[in-house]
């Protein structure tokens, strides 16, 4: 990890001037490095591309509308039926009109490493064309290096193209179709593009940057951790495949055996799944010697404060102070509460029922016996039985959050109406998000340093993009060993029977990866990929769903689901069949009259 991490901070202090303002070099002699330099030389050939990766990594991790840029990607399901939103936040989906560049050459990615600590300057945002240039220097600088090792050189390259299908995949998921610019332009050359013809040929262009890449990319074993690697290259190719079939023109049945291929290409490695899901997420030292983390973004914590991660926005706002619920908290929190799982995405972490069948919490025996008896809620829905990532997953009622005990019942000290600092400072879903927070920090404050990571790529995800090609293939007994693979390891499930149908299989394949995935940046693009791949139509989880309040009464053995009081611009979602794709802008078409509309706008 120190390898790639000095790289990066060599990277962002000494080449800005390749792409940004000279005003953000302060030390020398790293000033004086020139382009000659820079690729006549491998460490600083790879030090430019590490550079890169910090402009392109986390952009897969990034809302591609998120104003704030201390997001850092926490707003990852905040469009979708996963996640409610505390305050009037821009990013809602009925807001989404007044965004039309959604990211078309705007590049988000700095919201991570581009964060510096106190008393430093970050980097400038680079507008994505100048990404895509960045890759194609490395493509083209490192071949025609004469002072770089021709035995150095494939690895370079390779990196260099992965990059350069990273930025398009990100692009491609929002516009379908984009400008490809596969070379270094010059003043000499026609600068005004068109967007490629069909949505196709920009995954063509995705695919095989993704396919050569592999070929020279390492091994895991022999990569630091953060670098791009076969196994990464293998599984992104897996789901640029599975995603771009939904939207391509033709050629379907061929992105569906391309991701195939290259999902089995990547099970041959040797990574395999964590055992303890909520370290993956939770614990920075567990990432960096993850055995089932395929691509990470790690920051360290010389140069990370926690309100510069996206910690800082899914951390409550509750201090000792400031609320008169009980028990009393030992320590405060002091986090912006802007969004919270919602009650619908809790329905789905499953209980274990006592015939051994993984049942909804209201469909079990527990929930019977507690209708009978007039028993405490948390032992019939809240028991051992429940999916093992819902308690790490989600902070509930009587549940333990740093040296805590949360209680968001009534008259509890998380509960909305006993903050003296407003509603808006608890939840409105009667949840807290725990999923990626670090509750190793003493004394949570905005301004503590940390160490932080946040996971791009791992080996479930990678099994779920295997399972839905092959529920797509129609060969559903081995998409369900699939689907058993993260169901009974990190949901501690009981597995599914490999003789379901298609259909039973096809419910179970779409909660599990809702659950396995929450806050990873999968669930908007799942259900679009999933939409398209029906017709098209209205997806009904992004359209004005009704969102509820879990509110659990004082003794803890009633509750009351309540609706969400939508705000105006908040929480109600609209979607219409245009929204499979984002508009392209209108100033960009003004400025290039070669640049076509996506259908409906």
């Amino acid at each position: 990890m120190k390898k790639i991490s000095t790289y990066i901070i060599i990277a962002i202090l000494g080449f800005t001037n390749f792409s940004c303002n000279d005003d953000l070099l302060d030390t020398k002699p790293l000033d004086k490095y020139t382009e000659l330099d820079v690729w006549s030389d491998y460490n600083l050939a790879q030090g430019f591309v590490y550079n890169t990766y910090a402009s392109v990594i986390p952009e897969l991790m990034v809302n591609p509308l998120d104003p704030d840029p201390k997001g850092g990607g926490a707003g990852v399901d905040d469009f979708t039926d996963n996640m409610v939103l505390v305050k009037n936040n821009k990013i809602a989906l009925d807001l989404i009109d007044q965004f039309y560049d959604a990211g078309w050459a705007k590049n988000n990615s700095y919201y991570f490493y581009g964060n510096a600590p106190l008393g430093k300057k970050a980097p400038i945002k680079q507008n994505s064309f100048e990404v895509i240039r960045d890759c194609n220097l490395i493509i083209e600088k490192v071949a025609a290096s004469e002072g770089i090792q021709e035995s150095a050189k494939p690895s370079l390259i390779a990196q260099g193209k992965m990059l350069r299908a990273l930025i398009y995949f990100s692009k491609a998921r929002l516009f379908g179709k984009y400008v490809i610019v596969d070379k270094v332009l010059t003043e000499e050359d026609n600068l005004k593009l068109p967007r490629s013809k069909t949505i196709k040929e920009t995954y063509d262009f995705i695919i095989k940057d993704l396919q050569e890449a592999a070929e020279d990319l390492p091994l895991a074993n022999n990569a630091e951790p953060g670098s791009l690697t076969k196994g990464a290259a293998y599984a992104y190719l897996a789901e640029v495949a599975l995603h771009g079939a939904a939207y391509i023109e033709s050629g379907k049945d061929d992105y569906y055996k391309i991701a195939k291929k290259a999902s089995e290409d990547l099970l041959g490695l040797g990574y395999a799944l964590d055992d303890d899901y909520a370290s993956i997420f939770n614990n920075y030292d567990t990432a960096l010697n993850s055995s089932g983390i395929i691509l990470g973004l790690y920051s360290n914590i010389d140069a990370t404060l926690c309100v510069l991660t996206p910690m800082q926005r899914t951390m409550p706002n509750m201090e000792v102070a400031k609320t008169t619920g009980t028990p009393k908290l030992k320590e405060s929190f002091l986090g912006w509460t802007t969004c919270m799982p919602s009650a619908d995405l809790v329905d789905d972490y499953l209980v274990t029922d006592t015939d051994g069948v993984a049942k909804k919490w209201n469909q079990t025996s527990y929930y019977q016996d507690y209708l009978n008896t007039n028993g405490f809620l948390s032992e019939a829905i809240y028991n051992e039985h429940r999916d093992a990532r819902f308690f790490a997953s989600i902070v509930q009622d009587s549940s333990k959050f740093f040296s805590n005990t949360v209680t968001t019942r009534v008259g509890g000290n998380m509960h909305y109406a006993q903050s003296t600092k407003g509603t808006e400072a608890s939840t409105i879903s009667g949840y807290f998000l725990r999923k990626g927070i670090y509750e190793d920090i003493e004394g949570y404050k905005a301004v503590v340093f940390t160490n932080h990571h946040q996971v791009a790529m791992r080996l479930g995800r990678a099994y779920l993009n295997y399972a839905e090609v092959l529920l797509r293939l129609n060969d559903v007994s081995t998409a369900v060993e699939y689907i058993n693979k993260t169901r009974t390891v990190h949901g501690k499930l009981p597995a599914l029977s490999t003789g379901i149908t298609s259909e039973q299989a096809w419910d179970m394949y779409k909660i599990e990866r809702r659950v396995e995935l929450f806050f990873e940046n999968d669930r908007y693009w799942s259900l679009l990929r999933w939409g398209k791949e029906d017709g098209g139509g209205v997806i009904s989880e992004l359209n004005d769903k009704q969102y509820t309040y879990f509110e659990i009464s004082e003794d803890g053995k009633s509750f009351e689901r309540k609706p969400v009081v939508l705000k105006v611009g908040n929480q109600k979602k609209r979607f219409s069949p245009k929204r499979y794709l984002f508009p392209v802008p209108q100033n960009e078409r003004i400025l290039n009259d070669l640049l076509d509309q996506n259908p409906g706008w």
